[in-house]
């Protein structure tokens, strides 16, 4: 038995959440997969920016990377939009497991191009 609202579980005999106050579901919580990364180790920074194109960009990377993330301070892109002056920094988090495999796919993505192929970067 499980809370649909806030997916505590509960033994057989059960029929309401004392929290939430909302009736029961039979077996267990279905797992998210974003649930199940948060849960089994702790989020980290991989990508901090005011810029929305690359925010963008890396999340698209990561998703199609099948690594789950969560975008912190994604709201205040709401308020750089009513004031541009105000830079609000966007983070993009991906569970520590999974920390070395996005940061490579990030510096691939990222990396400077020069300009002419035979010159350095």
């Amino acid at each position: 038995m499980y809370c649909p609202q806030c997916h505590a579980e509960y033994d057989d005999g059960f029929t309401e959440c004392p929290d939430c106050h909302i009736p029961l579901l039979s077996g267990t919580y279905p797992a998210h997969p974003l649930d199940q990364a948060t849960r089994l180790s702790h989020p980290v920074i991989v990508l901090e920016t005011s810029d929305g194109i690359k925010v963008a960009m890396a999340k698209g990377l990561l998703e199609d990377a099948g690594i789950p993330l969560l975008v912190d301070g994604q709201i205040a892109t709401l308020v750089q939009d009513v004031d541009g002056f105000l830079h609000k920094r966007i983070r993009l988090q991906v569970p520590s497991d999974r920390e070395a495999e996005a940061r490579e796919l990030l510096e691939q993505l990222f990396q400077p191009v020069a300009e002419n192929p035979g010159d350095p970067v």
